[in-house]
């Protein structure tokens, strides 16, 4: 009797070909928590270390073929993560964190398995839309122009609290001191007070040191921030924002290192709901109501802008025109938003369009 052998066939091995794995990270410094969806189902949930490769390790044996797309939430890891998943081979976007949509049980039960699981989810509905990435010498100079931001604020800081401590003392200060900057000859004047109490001397030395230190530093990055403004990335663009009136070389900086890519934006629209000059607005059926600027903003912009349209009013025959005839209806205060948003709106025309720009025309 002839009996036939049957070869043992291979396994076949699952191929995800086709298949988009969407993963959503919420990230910690020691580790991360991953929610996994495969196309629009959610498939798996798990705690891994803080690590790019083992995502990669998990994602490459788990699903071969498959094409990765991972998000997280912006914070304290900035872009690191998502340039090394990018060269790992996975797409990564940023999200800001009040922009992923969530249920009222997911605000009242707030855990990291919430949240990756919230984050995978509206990543593969296409409900996420990322935030700019930024490129690392993009990244370098905004840290810079913040970094001097900050220590112009402590310096801030220091010059009231040391006027504070004179006014708690009972000192009246000199009324050519009482207004202006600090100065050499009032820091002079500071020195040279006595008190009955040796501590509350060497207490006011070691602030007028602070002081001294901060104007010093301020110095040092103000120097700094002129070369870069003069350097190939930016000096062209530069010289043109440069005529616009009101502004000036910390405003044109942080413009520049905030905004990076002007195009990025589209509309006019979308650069003034970022830098955070829009009002609010509550409309339901016929019923329209706008109020106050919104909250949302990007504040270091948001400053600059307002303290160039206090410039601006005094120095453009059009602004001025313009600000005359806001205050006939509205606050001064309110008046100068207006201000803010007409200088934005020729920033974006002088920058995305390469119009000169005229003094005195509306």
């Amino acid at each position: 009797m002839r009996t036939q052998t049957y070869k043992k066939s291979e396994p076949e091995l699952v191929n995800f070909t086709g298949k988009t794995v969407y993963s959503g990270i919420d990230v910690h410094k020691g580790s991360w928590n991953v929610s996994i969806c495969l196309d629009d189902m959610f498939v798996k949930r798990f705690h891994q270390e803080a690590d790019p490769k083992a995502l990669q390790s998990f994602l490459t044996n788990r699903f071969p073929g498959a094409k990765y797309v991972a998000c997280y939430e912006t914070g304290f890891s900035g872009f690191s993560v998502q340039r090394e998943l990018a060269e790992l081979g996975i797409e990564c976007v940023l999200a800001h964190a009040a922009d992923i949509p969530q249920t009222n049980k997911e605000k009242l039960n707030k855990t990291d398995k919430v949240d990756s699981r919230r984050i995978a989810e509206a990543l593969s509905k296409g409900m996420i839309n990322s935030i700019y990435i930024l490129d690392k010498q993009a990244e370098a100079d905004r840290a810079f122009v913040r970094y001097r931001r900050g220590c112009k604020e402590r310096l801030k800081a220091r010059k009231a609290a040391i006027k504070m401590k004179l006014f708690t003392l009972g000192i009246k200060i000199p009324p050519q001191f009482d207004k202006s900057h600090i100065s050499k000859k009032y820091i002079s004047w500071l020195s040279s007070l006595t008190f009955d109490e040796p501590i509350t001397k060497f207490t006011l030395d070691f602030m007028i040191a602070d002081v001294e230190e901060l104007r010093k530093k301020e110095y040092d990055l103000n120097k700094c921030l002129r070369k870069m403004s003069v350097s190939d990335r930016y000096k062209d663009i530069y010289i043109e924002l440069n005529k616009i009136p009101g502004i000036g070389l910390i405003s044109i900086m942080t413009l520049l290192t905030e905004l990076v890519d002007i195009n990025r934006f589209g509309s006019f629209k979308k650069i003034n709901s970022y830098v955070g000059l829009c009002p609010t607005e509550f409309s339901s059926g016929e019923k329209s109501m706008h109020g106050k600027i919104t909250p949302r903003a990007n504040k270091g912009l948001r400053t600059v802008l307002v303290e160039a349209a206090w410039t601006a009013v005094s120095c453009d025959p059009a602004f001025t025109q313009k600000y005359s005839e806001l205050c006939k209806r509205m606050k001064k205060n309110d008046a100068i938003v207006s201000i803010a948003r007409k200088i934005l709106s020729r920033i974006y025309a002088v920058w995305s369009k390469k119009i000169d720009y005229k003094i005195g025309v509306r």
